[in-house]
């Protein structure tokens, strides 16, 4: 079982990344659409993409994820770290949402430096998160000089 969540695991998250990387790289290519005809098609290819792709592929990613955590029992530290940036991702993933939306609502290419930010805060991202879970660095050190000794044994009498 827990093959199998490693492996929906790590295909949802290249999928996820994948499409993380390609939206904004479409998005950035939307301002030479010329004509009504390449606006839809243009349109339609992201709206897709978004919708059906890269959303499926982060909940795949996130819920085999969460199984994995409790079916390896894996309670690090440097899983902590690595569950932020996949925050940080799923609230890129939304930006990206957001401006697929208003791609639909207004046709000026005034923002066209947008996708460019997502795509150059969503590499580091995923570099990172691949880091972490490949090198699995021992950060208890964190915990231990940061976090007094109470919070982190149990109380006497404590069950």
């Amino acid at each position: 079982m827990i093959a199998a969540l490693k492996f929906l695991h790590i295909a949802g998250l290249a999928s996820w990344s994948a499409a993380l990387v390609a939206l904004p790289l479409l998005m950035r290519a939307h301002g030479g659409a010329g004509n009504q005809r390449q606006y839809a098609r243009f349109r339609l290819i992201t709206h897709i993409g978004y919708i059906g792709f890269a959303t499926p592929a982060a909940l795949a990613t996130i819920i085999a994820g969460t199984g994995l955590i409790f079916a390896a029992r894996v309670f690090e530290p440097w899983l902590l770290l690595k569950l932020s940036f996949v925050a940080a991702m799923v609230l890129v993933h939304a930006w990206i949402g957001h401006l697929i939306q208003r791609s639909g609502e207004e046709r000026r290419s005034h923002w066209r430096a947008a996708p460019l930010a997502a795509l150059l805060m969503v590499l580091p991202l995923i570099a990172a998160i691949v880091a972490l879970a490949l090198v699995k660095p021992d950060l208890g050190w964190i915990f231990t000089s940061l976090i007094p000794d109470q919070f982190l044994s149990p109380r006497r009498g404590a069950s």
